[in-house]
């Protein structure tokens, strides 16, 4: 018999939400919660000390096992795989060879095979394209140095040294072979000269190469605002924003359903700029905002920002995020506490846009300083080498991989990692976290971000405590969430518990949080009552609701005899018992389904007579 976890609650039913599904957004990716992975650091399959492709293959039902009815995977419908091409350094962000794959990595059959297992699951699978500029060990700029008369314009030269910095002060002209060339971000990384029509031939051929030959879904776009400069203007120039639209419709050309995401480092105001250019960028403010909230215990700054992004970036496309394999990780941005670290999550799943997990960031990995200990070895247990490799690492764990993996915290209901699950597991749940509307709900206290999220009829208010305190008595102004006057009982989906909100003239009160603590409460109408009449000697009535449901289901036993228990059983269309519980007669008791497989069920009474209900 497959167990079922049963918890009973009597109270008076004011309200209950209806959760109806909504339709679908017209892209997949707006459905998708994405993993950014560092293939060589996420799990070694050759004992080489290295990651690759097999070793992510070995690892897919982790982030997601394909069987919807199970809650043992994280949930990832999407993962992102940082550079996989040839390159002399470890990180891959100087690419030597656009039409194949790192050999360290595995071979161009293994990458093929880790896209078809992963489609296999529900995981759609995009790749770094890291097309703004080359190795300097590339064939390309090798020859183009040589003076070769048909490579020479692949990347831009000067007879005389040009005086002008970069972006952020630094050298971007740099000496060989009598003259110099420009490289934005270091000498090792000459950029590529858009301008000549030889190096877009060649960057749409790889394009092709990749979404033909192993059916990719998608491209992150590196340094996606530098490719054309003009004289000392060096970012976010028109031909920039042409190439990206031509680009954008080639690869969709040859898959409607392509996506490409941007890396534009740069204000809310420029990823602005990119709209109907590329489909989206990494919304960068908000990701800062975000964790700068969470150390202040402040709001308004996210308030501002998370606004701009939902009227300003359309239809919810951009990006969002905490760290990613640049910058410091989260767990060190938040002094290494796990308290902050889920509210930061809280705040980036249940937002609007399309959230990145960075690999590791869900069992808190530490990593600052020099890039590649932002990049460390993944930490799946409490083993030799974290479970990451039989040999020594490319790279060194970090110390605390004993006690912050994924086997240890699996294991504790309360870990970061069973957060993260759970919190994947709402988003994916809910249309209207997933991909509803954007409304910022005013508070009494500072330290609270609430909003409401909503398609269709399904509503949820999302009330976040970003302070170390208790917050008692909050009241909510409602004025412009759609949300009316009354007294509501709600679903808490992300705690299974049951909230009570009072609204008086749009302002709700009666509502407390605990520190750091997350709320997603159901805020919508009563649903009809599913009931059936026993025999007439007792007058037996038994009403569910709602029905269909969810998470939570409400059992009635009307009966004579006040004060009765009655032995309820649920059964499988199968036949078979699956859990049995007792319940109080004359008063509404709830029954959390959270655990239960879809389908169809049936509640019986001890007196034969049953209620058929559907298990959304």
């Amino acid at each position: 018999m497959k167990s079922l976890s049963i918890s009973i609650i009597g109270f008076i039913l004011l309200s209950f939400p209806v959760m109806i599904k909504a339709q679908p957004a017209n892209n997949w990716w707006n459905n998708n919660v994405f993993y950014e992975v560092f293939v060589r650091s996420f799990y070694d399959s050759n004992a080489d000390g290295i990651g690759d492709f097999n070793g992510i293959t070995a690892k897919l039902d982790y982030l997601n096992d394909g069987d919807s009815t199970t809650t043992s995977d994280l949930g990832i419908n999407g993962i992102w795989l940082m550079p996989m091409n040839p390159s002399p350094s470890y990180h891959g962000y100087d690419v030597t060879n656009y039409k194949d794959v790192n050999s360290q990595y595995g071979t161009k059959a293994d990458f093929k095979n880790l896209v078809t297992k992963a489609h296999n699951r529900g995981i759609k699978v995009i790749i770094d394209f890291v097309i703004n500029h080359t190795s300097s060990q590339h064939p390309w700029f090798v020859k183009s140095a040589a003076n070769d008369p048909f490579y020479r314009g692949f990347y831009r030269w000067s007879d005389t040294l040009p005086t002008y910095k970069g972006p952020w002060g630094q050298t971007v002209w740099y000496p060989d072979n009598g003259s110099y060339y420009y490289a934005v971000f270091w000498s090792g990384m000459p950029d590529l000269n858009y301008a000549y029509q030889p190096v877009k031939d060649s960057i749409y051929s790889a394009a092709k190469y990749w979404i033909d030959s192993a059916d990719i879904d998608g491209f992150r776009l590196d340094a996606a605002m530098y490719l054309y400069e003009n004289g000392s203007s060096l970012k976010n120039q028109p031909e920039t924003y042409q190439f990206w639209t031509d680009f954008n419709a080639y690869c969709k050309s040859i898959k409607p359903s392509f996506m490409l995401v941007g890396e534009v480092w740069d204000p809310s105001t420029t990823i602005k700029t990119y709209n109907n250019v590329i489909d989206y960028c990494f919304e960068f403010n908000l990701a800062s905002s975000i964790l700068s909230t969470v150390n202040s215990a402040n709001v308004t700054g996210l308030v501002s920002a998370a606004d701009y992004a939902y009227n300003n970036l359309q239809n919810n496309e951009f990006g969002t995020f905490l760290t990613n394999h640049d910058q410091n990780r989260v767990i060190d941005q938040l002094s290494g506490s796990l308290p902050k670290m889920k509210v930061a999550a809280s705040i980036y799943l249940t937002l609007p846009g399309n959230p990145y997990l960075y690999y590791g960031e869900e069992v808190g990995m530490k990593g600052s300083g020099a890039d590649q200990y932002k990049r460390t070895p993944m930490q799946w247990t409490s083993g030799t080498n974290g479970g990451f490799s039989t040999s020594t690492p490319w790279e060194a764990l970090n110390t605390n991989y004993t006690t912050y993996n994924v086997q240890t915290m699996t294991g504790d209901n309360s870990s970061i990692y069973n957060y993260y699950k759970k919190l994947i597991q709402v988003r994916n749940k809910y249309q209207g976290i997933k991909n509803g509307t954007y409304q910022n709900i005013p508070t009494s206290d500072n330290s609270v971000y609430a909003f409401v999220r909503q398609t269709g009829a399904e509503k949820f208010i999302v009330m976040i405590n970003t302070a170390n305190r208790t917050i008692s008595n909050l009241s909510m102004n409602l004025s412009s969430a759609g949300i009316a006057d009354s007294t509501y009982r709600m679903a808490d989906v992300l705690n299974n518990t049951i909230e009570q909100m009072a609204v008086v003239n749009s302002t709700a009160t009666g509502i407390s949080l605990l520190a750091y603590e997350s709320k997603i409460v159901g805020v919508s109408g009563v649903s009809a009552v599913t009931s059936v009449v026993g025999p007439a000697d007792n007058q037996t009535r038994l009403n569910i609701y709602p029905n269909p449901g969810r998470d939570i289901l409400n059992i009635e036993i009307q009966n004579l005899n006040t004060g009765k228990e009655s032995v309820v059983e649920l059964y499988n269309t199968l036949g078979e018992l699956t859990a049995s519980f007792t319940l109080q007669a004359n008063q509404i008791n709830m029954v959390s389904i959270a655990n239960l497989p879809t389908g169809v069920y049936y509640i019986k009474t001890a007196d034969g007579k049953a209620v058929k209900f559907l298990k959304q």
